[in-house]
């Protein structure tokens, strides 16, 4: 019982600093030309040189630009490049911080709707000709 108590105190002394540091952005799966928005909560105060900047793969980096303190949060922007994946990074003086992976949102394609219609359609002219 005693190691229990010991355990559920330290967990609530730790509680405060479980969301100190963390990354997030919006839309989630953005399409090519969608603004994304990405919030950082950081401990660094707002006098800190806190940058964004986005890459493809490793054949393409953004110049970082700089992100505003608002509501609690650093906020940044870019616009969705036509890439499956891009990783945002945030800079703190430099140093990056924190990365998070975007996925684009996936173009449509009639594969699976085309491949029903084609055994539907298979189906009809097989029970069509049997009748």
């Amino acid at each position: 019982m005693k190691y229990l108590l010991a355990l559920v105190t330290i967990a609530l002394l730790l509680l405060p600093y479980t969301n100190a540091i963390s990354i997030d952005y919006e839309p989630k799966h953005p399409k090519k030309g969608s603004v994304v928005t990405v919030y950082a909560t950081l401990d660094v105060n707002e006098s800190s040189d806190v940058r964004l900047e986005y890459c493809i793969g490793d054949e393409f980096c953004s110049m970082p630009t700089p992100m505003k303190y608002e509501n609690g949060k650093w906020v940044g922007n870019f616009t969705m490049p036509d890439a499956k994946e891009v990783e945002a990074k945030v800079l703190v003086d430099g140093n990056v911080v924190l990365h998070v992976n975007i996925t684009a949102a996936s173009k449509k394609t009639a594969g699976f709707e085309f491949s029903v219609l084609s055994i539907a359609l298979i189906a009809f002219l097989i029970w069509r000709r049997r009748n």
